[in-house]
């Protein structure tokens, strides 16, 4: 079983803590991703979280215009709402320690606990900030680089 602080020291370096977006509706997730020759301990965190949320396996792909080459891999994505209250009842004990990851941390959290609180009318003029706050965090990140077309 792997230990609390190493689940938040390698979160801290690998995992997101997202949005996606379908017009006002947010779909909020945190999410790690291993080529699958590192399979196990995507396995591993999946465990520790009390098997919340599914593993993924992405199939290798080619070359695409804006894209290199991607390997086959492990995709540990947690989606649902009750899901997600273990993820952070996690980091909440066992904080991030990287300045940007722990301050997006903080606004996927508040998004998260709206959305809980407020699941039959959410406010989504607060969400909407909220995501903008958070794309700008993950946008500063080395996982999300932009790309121009």
């Amino acid at each position: 079983m792997l230990e609390p602080w190493y689940v938040t020291g390698f979160c801290d370096g690998e995992a997101v803590f997202t949005y996606s977006r379908a017009s006002s509706s947010y779909g909020l997730y945190f999410a790690v991703k291993q080529r699958e020759d590192n399979r196990q301990i995507i396995e591993e965190i999946y465990q520790f979280f009390n098997y919340v949320g599914y593993i993924y396996k992405q199939k290798e792909s080619k070359s695409a215009p804006m894209s290199g080459f991607t390997k086959p891999a492990a995709y540990y994505r947690v989606t649902r709402s009750s899901e997600l209250q273990v993820i952070i009842d996690h980091f909440d004990k066992y904080p991030l320690q990287s300045k940007k990851k722990f301050e997006a941390y903080k606004v996927w959290r508040e998004m998260v606990v709206h959305k809980i609180e407020n699941f039959r009318n959410p406010d989504y003029n607060l969400l909407h900030t909220l995501a903008g706050r958070l794309s700008s965090l993950n946008l500063q990140s080395r996982v999300f680089k932009r790309h121009k077309s």
